[in-house]
């Protein structure tokens, strides 16, 4: 079965829709791995959350035993990865091992800074803008991250390893696309 979501104001409004899921998978024949069951709240909890669930003869246990998550903790949500403490340091990480990863892989390749510059556009630019959507970085810091991948074009177009960033984008014979935009 599918991954489901939850989203309620209060604890009794995840104990309603707790009740209701588990009378679903009763009528369904449906078993759910409890254990596996993720609970996010912006409050701080430094325990265990019991949910009572509503009394009824198609639910086995009356209650639900949850643990969650910490405020400093990353987690992915349709794709896209979120933290609660609005801490940058997860997606920052993970976004540089992107580029680096890509930056090591096509390296020792045999390719023209053209085809560099079309996987850098085509290829690592929409991942890092779908990644980066719930999370603002200033221009520098993008920069930073992405500069692997410019350091490679410079390097396989021939260029100084020091030639300015507007010049890679206004000199060579074809588009690189900004990463910040």
């Amino acid at each position: 079965m599918d991954d489901s979501t939850l989203i309620a104001s209060s604890k009794r409004g995840i104990e309603d829709r707790l009740s209701i899921t588990a009378e679903f998978y009763t009528l369904n024949n449906t078993q759910a791995n409890s254990a596996k069951y993720i609970l996010l709240s912006s409050e701080q909890f430094s325990q265990t959350i019991v949910f009572d669930l509503s009394p009824s003869p198609l639910i086995s246990s009356s209650t639900l035993t949850l643990k969650a998550l910490a405020l400093s903790t990353s987690f992915r949500f349709l794709g896209v990865w979120f933290c609660l403490s609005a801490s940058s340091r997860f997606v920052h990480n993970q976004i540089t091992s992107m580029v680096k990863d890509m930056a090591a892989l096509l390296s020792p390749k045999k390719l023209l800074a053209q085809h560099i510059a079309y996987l850098y556009n085509i290829v690592l630019l929409p991942r890092l803008e779908f990644c980066l959507q719930t999370t603002l970085f200033a221009e520098s810091t993008i920069n930073r991250m992405v500069s692997p991948m410019l350091s490679l074009i410079r390097q396989k177009a021939g260029l100084a390893s020091v030639t300015p960033l507007p010049a890679l984008f206004t000199l060579l014979p074809f588009s690189i696309q900004q990463a910040f935009g």
